[in-house]
């Protein structure tokens, strides 16, 4: 038995880059927001992505 997360089922949106689950996303400016707990920056197009 391993403990990797079952990315399959996970309520919340993968990270385009780190494929982490992202919990929360962080804006700072039109064009300047982070995923998180990863900390990648994500563009405006991958944040509405992940809203949808």
């Amino acid at each position: 038995m391993t403990d990797t997360p079952d990315l399959e089922n996970c309520p919340f949106p993968l990270c385009p880059f780190c494929e982490t689950p992202v919990v929360s996303i962080t804006s700072t400016g039109p064009h300047s927001h982070s995923a998180s707990p990863c900390g990648c920056g994500l563009t405006l197009t991958d944040v509405q992505e992940m809203q949808g």
